[in-house]
């Protein structure tokens, strides 16, 4: 695939996080970083410069970084942590004024404690690598692909069945940096070894940055935005030409991974190519 047999191309911007790829019908139940309603929360979330000093119950991750802490009623644990803490270190003060609570100790080391997932967006990227398969709410599924603050490329293939996300890593120039995004449209693909697999139903995809919310849309779109014929449709998000409304030919799609670096330039990109029609087996 080269730019003279492409559907469509155009750049997205996003401040860090994954892209989401997402039928339409999907994208319309996704709902970003809004903030969860406290009843979905699965664990307590928290992390301190004195996790150390807290007894062993309180360190399910181990001694240092971020702690998980599985329960069916995660306000009430943050409750016993808070009052831990304060019987443990006397003077400590508690904010509780925030979703992240914090104590402060009388030596000013503090430890902080949210409900977690907090949002969609939250639980879409826990243990999140290079990209990702994310179910969420009623039976919709997405693709997300990890990547950095900047611009990402969209190239829809003429056939509309395949679709490469491409993103620079560094380049020392315009002509670099356009080089890097020629290499992940030319690049051959076929060697690298498919590591996920996703579905698009009827042809409407979205693709945006994911801490989106299908609410953020400046305006309203469907079906009929998009067809076999029409270019990609940038969309106004949280921020503005963060998202793209396109058509892609229904089937199972497959994804392959890649990264180039010459010199002066570095791209890396992720390929979803159509392998059959819905229906084929």
């Amino acid at each position: 695939m080269n730019d003279k047999n492409l559907a469509w191309s155009g750049e997205i911007g996003c401040e860090g996080g994954p892209v989401l790829v997402a039928n339409l019908e999907h994208f319309e139940q996704w709902h970003g970083c809004e903030p969860f309603d406290s009843s979905k929360a699965t664990e307590l979330h928290y992390w301190s410069q004195f996790i150390t000093e807290l007894p062993a119950q309180w360190q399910p991750n181990g001694p240092h970084g971020h702690q998980y802490l599985a329960t069916s009623n995660p306000p009430e644990v943050r409750e016993q942590l808070m009052s831990l803490v304060q019987k443990l270190w006397p003077g400590t003060v508690i904010g509780r004024t925030d979703d992240t609570w914090r104590a402060m100790r009388p030596d000013g080391k503090t430890l902080n404690a949210a409900l977690s997932p907090d949002s969609e967006y939250d639980n879409a990227i826990r243990n999140l690598g290079d990209e990702g398969i994310h179910h969420f709410g009623e039976s919709a599924i997405g693709y997300l692909w990890s990547a950095g603050p900047g611009m990402v490329r969209i190239d829809l293939g003429e056939k509309r069945d395949s679709l490469v996300l491409s993103q620079v890593e560094f380049a020392d120039s315009d002509e670099d940096a356009q080089n890097a995004f020629d290499h992940a449209l030319n690049a051959e693909w076929r060697d690298a070894a498919p590591t996920l697999q996703y579905e698009v139903t009827l042809g409407p995809v979205v693709v945006a940055w994911s801490p989106n919310s299908a609410r953020d849309l400046s305006k309203p779109i469907c079906h009929k935005d998009t067809a076999p014929s029409r270019p990609g449709l940038l969309l106004d998000l949280s921020t503005g030409g963060s998202g793209a409304l396109l058509w892609l030919e229904p089937g199972l799609y497959e994804s392959t991974l890649h990264y180039h670096e010459d010199g002066s330039w570095a791209v890396s990109w992720c390929r979803l190519q159509r392998v059959r029609a819905l229906h084929e087996t």
